[in-house]
């Protein structure tokens, strides 16, 4: 596998028509109108990041929004003791940053590559100007950042009330929910960065693991994990509720 370029060099290396097809590919703007899109596209750029490197730090201004093509990236804050917490991940045809260009204000947050990822970044007078034109780009913008403040609502609340097991077992099937094959998804990340996202400790989140391997709930082959019982592990769920 090649490895995936960085900076300037890449960037240069895509044209306006590449940066469009790659947008319109995203959920969020599937089946806009070309204008919207290609407003968007107009000033993009597209970046590679290697494993770690830092994509925006706590305390900046936010510059605009970006889109996964590639990879994956974990937003991160910092608990009362100082220690780093995953509040969420993002994988492939996903956004992030919408929040900070909407509210004027710096990050509270920083985001880092989990492994080598590739962004578009969109500025951020580009997307007020697409939102601004497009009342459907708006209604899904003002959707999903709904939608993902609900699901930090319900994390903080799955966290503070339910066992690690029932966390575990909520995670893997909204991972399930999402994917093509409801039997055969992948985690994120590596085993460590998902279980801060579940706020739990590496050593029992792998624990959990083999407890519903050993009962036959799922399998692991690596970040590939299938699901044997699927009913059983919604009952995990259902029955702490």
């Amino acid at each position: 596998m090649q490895p995936t370029p960085t900076g300037d060099r890449f960037a240069s290396e895509v044209n306006g028509p590449d940066l469009y097809k790659m947008l319109e590919r995203m959920p969020i703007l599937a089946g806009l109108p070309g204008e919207s899109i290609g407003m968007l596209a107009s000033e993009a750029r597209l970046t590679g990041f290697s494993r770690g490197q830092t994509i925006f730090r706590r305390g900046t201004a936010p510059t605009g929004l970006y889109f996964v093509i590639g990879g994956s990236v974990k937003l991160l804050a910092q608990d009362a003791d100082g220690r780093e917490k995953v509040i969420e991940l993002f994988t492939s045809g996903q956004m992030f940053g919408e929040i900070g260009i909407f509210m004027h204000s710096s990050y509270r947050s920083w985001a880092q590559a989990v492994d080598r990822c590739t962004l578009v970044h969109v500025e951020r007078h580009h997307v007020m100007q697409a939102i601004e034109t497009d009342q459907e780009l708006s209604a899904r913008m003002l959707r999903e950042v709904s939608s993902r403040v609900q699901k930090l609502i319900d994390a903080i609340c799955t966290t503070s009330s339910r066992l690690g097991i029932t966390r575990v077992a909520s995670y893997l099937s909204e991972l399930s929910d999402r994917a093509h094959e409801a039997a055969q998804v992948q985690l994120p990340a590596p085993k460590r960065t998902v279980a801060s996202l579940l706020s739990l400790t590496h050593e029992s989140f792998s624990r959990i693991l083999r407890r519903l391997i050993d009962e036959r709930v799922i399998e692991m082959s690596g970040r590939n994990v299938t699901i044997l019982d699927r009913d059983k592990l919604k009952s995990l769920v259902i029955n702490s509720e």
